[in-house]
């Protein structure tokens, strides 16, 4: 199946991301360990989301799987190389794969619409992912439009990645099974609109107004912690593997965790209140998000894999 070639990639990505801490790509500490977490999502949390969709049936998916860790590899090299535009061609590999990902998102969108929602949360993840692959580009390029400065062009390729790509296909999963048994339909629903709207207000709080950005970050807060009780409430009781149960338990705490500071930071920058910087953002937020919520599910998910109900 190719969803085993992608959990294979993954695991295969494991590997080159341990290279790749031995290795230095920035001259700044705090560069560096972002881009590790950015390489992190590209070698492993990528390829594990598109091992849970398990689009088979389709031809693009099958090119999606096989190029992602070539696309991964040539981005990979791209960090070795001075800014400009040999680096930003190089990352430019991994835009086209995260565009043809959108495309498989819209693909799925047009041959059913909205319903079921659970499948809506996982074309929105998908749609959203070629954000994080534009966002890259212009970093490795080396300029900074609209005056935003390296970090937060970094934080928001990271943000893509996880809070966008990641975030909405693990509420699809989880829709997934809770459409097996009676659950809170109604919650579910706003989970998914919350976590799709919060996307552009987040980013439109970076341009904008940070109010903007404070209403972002609540209402991605209120959508996570909502998913958090559905996952402990609703769908663990139906995972039997108890090692997959701890892994969603872990991942719906950390997510809640991550998002009380995710919050403090937006509510600083929207009233200039030093709460918590970038640098401690990316160390509690950020770690407690990749690693916590986002790669405890998705492991989780890729091994309980529940197929698409038919509604």
């Amino acid at each position: 199946m190719l969803s085993s070639f992608a959990k294979r990639s993954a695991t295969g990505g494991v590997v080159v991301w341990l290279i790749t801490l031995l290795l230095t790509t920035s001259d700044s500490e705090l560069a560096e360990m972002i881009h590790k977490v950015v390489l992190f999502a590209i070698f492993i949390i990528v390829p594990l989301g598109l091992s849970v969709v398990d689009q088979s049936s389709s031809s693009l998916y099958k090119l999606i799987v096989f190029a992602q860790p070539v696309a991964a590899l040539v981005t990979l090299t791209s960090f070795f190389f001075d800014k400009g535009v040999f680096s930003a061609a190089l990352s430019s590999a991994w835009l086209i794969l995260n565009l043809l990902i959108a495309l498989l998102g819209l693909s799925r969108f047009t041959s059913r619409r909205v319903h079921p929602i659970e499948e809506l949360s996982i074309d929105a993840g998908l749609l959203y992912l070629p954000v994080a692959g534009v966002w890259l580009v212009i970093y490795r390029l080396g300029v900074q439009p609209f005056g935003y400065g390296e970090m937060i062009i970094l934080l928001t390729v990271i943000h893509f990645h996880f809070a966008g790509f990641a975030t909405l296909i693990i509420a699809g999963m989880n829709g997934r099974i809770l459409a097996r048994r009676n659950h809170p339909r109604g919650v579910f629903a706003v989970v998914v609109l919350a976590l799709v709207a919060a996307m552009p207000l987040v980013a439109a709080g970076i341009t904008f107004s940070p109010w903007l950005g404070f209403a972002g970050a609540l209402l991605l807060t209120v959508g996570l912690l909502m998913l958090a009780v559905l996952t402990v409430g609703w769908t663990c009781p139906l995972i039997t593997p108890p090692g997959w149960r701890v892994l969603l338990l872990i991942g719906a705490i950390a997510s809640c965790a991550a998002m009380v500071l995710a919050c403090l930071y937006a509510y600083s920058l929207a009233t200039n209140t030093l709460i918590i910087t970038i640098p401690g953002m990316a160390m509690t937020h950020g770690l407690l998000n990749a690693f916590g919520f986002v790669t405890c599910n998705l492991i989780a998910w890729s091994q309980i894999a529940p197929q698409k109900v038919e509604q």
